[in-house]
Parts: C-alpha cells; sequence; structure tokens
C-alpha cells in the first residue's frame, strides 16, 4: 500500500529501547449520508488519561489479509458491516512506551448494515461513543480539539489520512 505521510514520530513517551516491533494494523473512514464515524476514545490506560476521537481499526492477525482484519475490526469496534471498500494508503505511527511502529493501512467505506459490537474489555473502558461528523466537523475536531499524549499523535496520523482521502482517493467527498 502506498505510504502516504512521513511517520508520526512519539515526541511523547521516551524510548525504552532502540528496538522496535512493526505491527500491520488497518483503519477504517466509514461513512454514512455524508458523515463520518468516529470512535470518542475517553479514560486511563498505559499511555495515560486519553480524551480525543480515532477511527476504528486495529491489528492484522496472521492468518488476515487486510481487508478481512478491517471487516473484522469494524465489526467488533462499530458493530457495522461496510461496503464499497477503497485502499487509501499507509501511514505509520511510533509508539515508544511500547516499543511498537503501527503500519496502519486505512480504508474509505460506506456503512451497510449494523449488529451487536464485539468489544475487548479494556475497550469497553475506553470506547466512550461513536460520533459521527461532516468533512469540515471532522477536520475542525482534528485540528483544534486540546489533546495530549498519544491522541495528539492520534489525531496528526487520522487527519493526514482524512486529507489525503479527500485530496487524492475520492475528492467528491469534498462537495458533499
Amino acid at each position: 500500500m502506498k505510504e502516504i505521510y512521513p511517520i508520526v514520530k512519539d515526541i511523547y513517551y521516551k524510548k525504552g529501547s532502540t528496538s522496535f516491533y512493526v505491527r500491520k494494523a488497518v483503519r477504517a473512514f466509514i461513512f454514512k449520508d455524508n458523515k463520518l464515524c468516529l470512535i470518542h476514545i475517553n479514560g486511563k490506560d498505559k499511555f495515560g488519561l486519553r480524551d480525543h476521537y480515532e477511527t476504528p481499526g486495529g491489528g492484522v492477525e496472521d492468518d488476515e489479509n487486510l481487508e478481512l482484519a478491517l471487516q473484522r475490526e469494524i465489526s467488533e469496534e462499530t458493530g457495522f458491516v461496510v461496503k464499497n471498500i477503497t485502499e487509501i494508503g499507509k501511514i505509520s505511527i511510533e509508539y515508544n512506551l511500547i516499543n511498537r511502529i503501527d503500519e496502519e493501512n486505512f480504508f474509505y467505506c460506506e456503512y451497510d448494515s449494523e449488529h451487536e459490537k464485539a468489544l475487548l474489555d479494556y475497550e469497553k473502558e475506553l470506547f466512550k461513543e461513536l460520533s459521527w461528523f461532516t468533512i469540515d466537523e471532522a477536520i475542525y475536531m482534528y485540528t483544534h480539539m486540546k489533546t495530549i499524549n498519544c491522541g495528539t499523535m492520534i489525531h496528526e496520523r487520522d487527519l493526514n489520512a482524512l486529507l489525503y482521502l479527500i485530496n487524492y482517493v475520492k475528492p467528491e467527498l469534498k462537495m458533499n
């Protein structure tokens, strides 16, 4: 998948090691009625206090291709079934605290239907709600919401993938 942005560098946590594990991951911009679904993350975990929005997604398991992982992650975190999946590109993000670099493969998709979510225990604590934003609202939120720690890195990652999506992959989204 095409690299669309330089690596998001972790300037918030001290490096614990000089070697990093690289994890393949997927992220989704899910659209319904010209609005984008994001997850509001709020709480405390090993990264400290968190209060930010992010795209649904997560790690690719050994037996999965990117699209299967995307559909599984979306289903688990949102309860959505999606259609019209389109590749956007890849952005890597560095996490010093856990000695990991996530190669985040972004996709555009459209909401199709819904069922019960299957959140993990830690996700039940952090995932507060699904929120729907217009493109302009999402860009404003990503650029103006005060965030700290990994939330700031996540907003940088998602904002740059969103800008790439609306400028190069699906410019017609700017018209809606």
